[in-house]
């Protein structure tokens, strides 16, 4: 029985108890009475609506968790695992976050800095020498880790042709599997920067590089880095770069929305819904050599809900402060104003990106300004509202479908909350 149907029958045997004894305080009992039966009502069309979604557009399952003033309100698992047999999801499935891993390892790379081992304004090769000294157009630069964090450092993804940078990164694949993150940088040393650090802003491989930092300066594996300073103590039990041989089964399938465009992402599209890997056949099954900082993480709706409520929680879990709050300030910002902003206005209007995360700028799509949010490759989505005290983590496995879950459910959740 989830919360609010415990706390309207409590309230309903409450108000009966005190009939038999008090029938004044009848009026002292309506109003909380009221509005429990409304979020009850809310909550109920919510699950309605997210079944119909699913349905109208043959998607798989999602499993969704709202807290809202630091209680959970919202907490529930929708559809199956693959759309063409009965293994319905659960709320403990396991879901390829990709990106999703990006705050988390720039929240990891803050605590060196918290710990005074490194600073904001250092030139990353101080901890990377094996990086050639950066070059745009013949002219040497610096890369900083606050550049890094922020993803204004020059660096790409690669994988197009549209220049002689991508096609670099397209030969020396930095981010295959096989690679360590030495390798990695080996692989990107060499390699021009695409703008002069500063200068705009490019969503990039820099998270992964955040994470050879960790490894070096913390003198441990990133895994165990991360293990012993976020995800234990947030009691992240879940989040891996593998699944568990015991937990395999919790791996959902996968599948891709082939929108094309991210404005043809806006809404599903049910013809362009495609299966892509059952979860028993997913690489993320086995550990791989690359620890990517940047999309490499497995998780759960309850796992990732803990690490939100502890930023909106400024950086503080069960009396322990795991990030100073300046640092989380400076995280939770945006560092990107007056920047070209890359791909991000054809998602988002008003928002800039702060370290490792999509900072809202101003009110907007409902969102307070200063909400925080990101999503995965995969087809997750999470944002905290700061102003609303409002955290969501909402979990789909459907390769580029976070842009056309996240609009979607943006209103339905503000209309949850809104009395």
């Amino acid at each position: 029985m989830n919360n609010i149907k415990r706390k309207v029958i409590f309230a309903l045997c409450s108000i009966g108890m005190n009939l038999l004894i008090q029938p004044a305080v009848v009026a002292a009992y309506s109003e909380p009475v009221e509005q429990a039966l409304i979020v009850a009502t809310k909550t109920q069309a919510l699950n309605q609506n997210i079944d119909a979604l699913l349905n109208k557009y043959d998607l798989p399952g999602l499993v969704l968790k709202i807290k809202h003033r630091g209680e959970i309100i919202h907490y529930s698992a929708h559809g199956k695992v693959n759309v063409d047999n009965d293994k319905p999801i659960t709320k403990d499935a396991l879901f390829r976050i990709y990106s999703m891993s990006k705050p988390i390892t720039a929240f990891a790379l803050l605590q060196l800095v918290d710990s005074g081992k490194i600073s904001l304004e250092d030139d990353i090769r101080t901890y990377l020498p094996k990086f050639q000294p950066f070059e745009v157009d013949g002219v040497k630069q610096v890369v900083t880790i606050h550049q890094l964090l922020s993803h204004t450092a020059g660096f790409g993804y690669g994988g197009g042709i549209k220049n002689w940078v991508d096609i670099r990164y397209l030969l020396a694949n930095p981010l295959s599997r096989n690679n360590t993150l030495e390798d990695l940088v080996n692989d990107l040393s060499g390699i021009d920067l695409k703008f002069a650090p500063g200068e705009k802003f490019e969503y990039s491989i820099a998270s992964d590089i955040q994470g050879a930092i960790i490894e070096k300066v913390a003198a441990m594996p990133l895994d165990t880095y991360l293990s012993r300073n976020i995800f234990t103590p947030l009691n992240m039990k879940d989040t891996h770069f593998s699944v568990p041989t015991e937990q395999a089964e919790r791996l959902v399938d996968m599948y891709e929305y082939d929108a094309g465009t991210f404005e043809q992402a806006y809404i599903f599209n049910k013809e362009k819904i495609l299966f892509v890997e059952k979860g028993s056949d997913s690489k993320f099954l086995e550990k791989p050599t690359l620890l990517s900082g940047g999309g490499g993480l497995i998780s759960t709706a309850t796992d990732y809900s803990q690490f939100v409520s502890m930023l909106l929680n400024r950086g503080k879990h069960n009396n322990a402060q795991l990030l100073s709050e300046e640092l989380i300030d400076k995280m939770l910002s945006s560092h990107t104003k007056g920047l070209d902003t890359h791909f991000m206005p054809r998602v988002y209007n008003g928002t800039g990106f702060g370290y490792g995360i999509g900072i809202k700028e101003v009110t907007g799509d409902t969102r307070k300004q200063g909400t925080f949010f990101w999503g995965g490759m995969g087809g997750t989505i999470f944002w905290g509202d700061p102003q609303s005290e409002l955290e969501v983590v909402a979990m789909m496995q459907v390769e580029d479908g976070w842009v056309g879950l996240e609009k979607w459910l943006i209103p339905q959740v503000y209309q949850l909350i809104n009395n």
